[in-house]
């Protein structure tokens, strides 16, 4: 189906709120030095914040250091339609236990000791939008 103004709606914050807790992964969005980049990575959603991991070293962490200002998005597709979100906001860096502790308990895990913590060589990042955006297919 071609899709125009006519048949796309704008989602609800309930629905925009479920979309991306229910999302596993999404792509997040980076810019510096006038290049775009954009990354899949994994999530979880919290209600009111984004939070994923990211090694110490890479692309993803030089561009975030550099400018932490981000774009993200998720969507979804099933027999109903689609569904998109796009968050926008600053994403912070942390490599504490406690950070690493919330996002393993997040997605279900149970925290290891202190010193499995200490070899995580990851940042847990942590996007807080300050605009959400979501659009889904009319139904027909």
């Amino acid at each position: 189906m071609y899709y125009t103004p006519e048949n796309i709606e704008e989602l609800s914050r309930e629905d925009i709120d479920r979309v991306l807790a229910k999302a596993v992964f999404g792509r997040l969005g980076l810019a510096f030095e006038n290049e775009a980049y954009v990354v899949p990575v994994w999530h979880r959603y919290d209600g009111q914040r984004i939070w994923f991991r990211i090694g110490k070293e890479g692309k993803t962490t030089t561009y975030l250091q550099a400018n932490p200002q981000a774009c993200f998005e998720v969507d979804e597709l099933d027999d109903q339609g689609w569904r998109s979100v796009i968050c926008y906001g600053t994403v912070t860096l942390s490599d504490s236990f406690d950070s690493k502790r919330e996002l393993l308990r997040l997605s279900g895990t149970e925290a290891p000791s202190d010193e499995q913590l200490e070899q995580m060589k990851v940042f847990v990042c942590i996007l807080t939008p300050d605009e959400m955006t979501g659009r889904k297919s009319r139904s027909t």
